[in-house]
């Protein structure tokens, strides 16, 4: 698993780490180095296991420029993994993953939504199909099941230091023929993925959310 460290802790954006010998270590992954850096006393090792996934969180953000470096497929199967693992009511698991890398497709993936534009620029995205839903109720419980799997593969992207960008589904007969998919079955989300082209992952310290006294009520209202 990938690590994002906060910029203030190496004076800067770049998503590095500095060792008390003064080496760069850039995106290493905890379970690469962790434990020789615990042998070698580095302060940051216990850091690294204890704090990975909260980074990631304040990592996240939506991320919809990308470069054009491709996703190794090992990458792209740990995320989809992490989609995989997610829970659901009953464990029903209301979900398939489809995911393209082909830049035409991706192009015409683009289209099924009007605010899909990067869907065309990414370097893969990964499409959540489900079974068209009998009822409401079936509905809002494979939406919030979808929900979760989208939120574990986002952050599981962001870990890697891979951005992340959803989209919705619009044209559900264009998004058929597209990924070929039969009539029983619906596109419900996109998440388009790719390195970022602006700037790293790395913990926003000023988040654009409400604040947590105002957010949070202990006990009651």
């Amino acid at each position: 698993m990938k690590k994002a460290v906060p910029a203030d802790r190496v004076g800067g954006c770049a998503p590095v780490i500095r060792s008390p010998d003064c080496v760069v270590i850039s995106f290493l992954t905890s379970n690469d180095w962790v434990p020789a850096a615990r042998r070698a006393g580095n302060p940051l090792a216990e850091y690294l296991e204890s704090m990975e996934t909260l980074d990631a969180i304040r990592s996240r953000r939506d991320v919809r420029t990308y470069t054009a470096e491709p996703i190794a497929r090992e990458r792209l199967e740990q995320i989809l993994e992490a989609g995989r693992r997610s829970p659901s009511s009953r464990n029903w698991q209301p979900w398939d993953f489809v995911i393209v890398t082909d830049r035409d497709e991706l192009r015409e993936l683009a289209k099924v939504w009007q605010g899909a534009g990067h869907i065309a620029r990414s370097a893969a995205t990964i499409v959540l199909v489900t079974s068209v839903p009998p009822d409401e109720d079936t509905r809002a419980t494979a939406q919030y099941d979808l929900g979760q799997a989208t939120m574990n593969m986002m952050l599981a992207a962001t870990d890697l230091g891979i951005g992340s960008g959803h989209s919705a589904v619009a044209d559900q007969k264009l998004a058929r023929r597209i990924l070929g998919l039969p009539d029983d079955k619906l596109c419900a989300y996109m998440i388009a993925l790719g390195y970022p082209a602006d700037r790293p992952l790395t913990p926003l310290r000023h988040p654009n959310r409400r604040d947590f006294d105002a957010v949070v009520h202990w006990g009651k209202w």
